[in-house]
């Protein structure tokens, strides 16, 4: 049956992976409320080859057991062109029932991914509920680090954007670093050209550049704000650690 991993609503993040060749790409964020709140999300659909099609767009609830149910917001599409869907999502009176993680899809639901999120999912949580399992082990992230994973070829050129939000931090372009990680928890510098922009004192909004990508270049990066998070707790999935915040891997074909 058409399922997602257990563990996906467990990890915070970025869904904005494609699960395979033609499948549109759909990026959304983990979203935060409060009970009897609000929500209003927007999530965004593109697709490099597919002429998209607004009727095809969904959005369920999932449980731990692999079941869907249609999610109870009302959702507003906006079709740019013919390969680009704006999409929003809103809610009234949230309660603690809300909780929990949810799948925007295009046609058909995606085959459960390898690893980490599918595309699409997003986790809501509401404040004074109690949080699902596993979220309520993880650091609250601030501030907030958007980044995807990359693909490329060898000898190519690698150009990928990332932000970083806060609600109450004034950032600072400086305290920005990005590392490649060992599996042994060690960093080293990277070697790509950075790029940073300060959109206002709570946002700033960052690009790297890499020339002639190489085998060498291929693993997990991490963009941090300041200081080193701690290594992620292994509880969060079970094929190992999940990413931290701001973490993301680099796959070289070839």
């Amino acid at each position: 049956s058409s399922g997602i991993n257990a563990e996906w609503p467990l990890r915070p993040g970025v869904a904005g992976i494609t699960a395979k060749a033609g499948y549109p790409e759909i990026t959304v964020t983990d979203q935060k409320g409060t009970k009897g709140g609000k929500l209003d999300l927007t999530f965004k659909i593109t697709s490099k080859d597919t002429t998209l099609d607004k009727t095809q767009v969904h959005i369920v609830k999932a449980s731990k057991d692999h079941k869907f149910t249609p999610a109870r917001f009302t959702v507003s599409l906006t079709v740019s062109g013919d390969k680009a869907i704006d999409g929003e999502a809103t809610g009234d009176d949230l309660t603690c029932d809300d909780q929990g993680g949810y799948l925007i899809y295009y046609s058909r639901i995606p085959p459960p991914p390898g690893h980490g999120k599918p595309p699409g999912s997003f986790l809501l949580t509401i404040e004074e509920c109690r949080p699902p399992r596993g979220v309520e082990n993880q650091p609250t992230q601030d501030p907030k680090i958007t980044i995807k994973d990359q693909k490329t070829t060898q000898g190519a050129s690698l150009t990928f954007e990332f932000t970083l939000e806060s609600n109450d931090k004034v950032l600072s372009k400086d305290k920005v670093h990005m590392v490649k990680a060992s599996q042994d928890h060690k960093t080293s510098p990277v070697r790509f050209t950075i790029n940073l922009a300060q959109t206002d004192n709570k946002k700033i909004s960052g690009s790297a550049v890499a020339d002639k990508v190489s085998c060498d270049d291929q693993g997990g990066y991490l963009i941090y704000y300041d200081r080193l998070p701690p290594p992620p707790g292994k509880i969060m999935r079970r094929q190992g650690p999940a990413p931290p915040p701001g973490g993301f891997m680099i796959n070289v074909e070839g």
